[in-house]
């Protein structure tokens, strides 16, 4: 029954020469590899989470515009629907846009 244990620092893996099998050290630092693997994940993420937010602000502006494109019987209808407060956002816009063109409900 051999208890000699070797720690590997660069892999942050103890190998044991006993009956035990082996397991990382509770303090090694994680692996070179690991970084890697997870900078490129944070990467992905930061990314996925820009192109959804590019995408909401697109959605917005599309949806800004189809207000500004109702005709004025129909955003009336729109600004009936949204008039309870606390207004809603889509509220707001379809209020701001009422308020440019000079018609009330």
């Amino acid at each position: 029954m051999l208890s000699l244990r070797r720690t590997f620092v660069r892999t942050g893996w103890q190998t044991a020469f006993s009956d035990g099998p082996s397991r990382p050290a509770a303090n090694a630092a994680a692996a070179p590899e690991t970084n890697v693997v997870e900078a490129r994940m944070l990467k992905t993420r930061i990314k996925r989470l820009a192109d959804r937010g590019d995408r909401a602000v697109q959605r917005l502006a599309e949806i800004e515009a189809s207000i500004a494109n109702l005709s004025n019987e129909d955003l009336l209808d729109l600004a009936d629907i949204f008039k309870a407060e606390p207004r809603p956002p889509i509220g707001d816009m379809a209020f701001l846009e009422m308020a440019r063109r000079d018609i009330r409900l």
